[in-house]
């Protein structure tokens, strides 16, 4: 992820079983919020720069 210049906070791996419903909104309800925090995509900014 540091080589296309992506921070690695914004990716995450989780395994999680199909049974496991409530597991996977707890974990996009969490990953959603750190994303949140971390503001707008840098990547995009410099898109438009160049």
């Amino acid at each position: 992820m540091n080589l296309l210049g992506i921070d690695e906070k914004r990716l995450r791996r989780e395994w999680i079983s199909a049974s496991e419903g409530q597991r996977f909104a707890e974990v996009i309800r969490e990953f959603t919020e750190e994303i949140r925090k971390l503001g707008k995509n840098p990547l995009i900014q410099r898109e438009i720069a160049v």
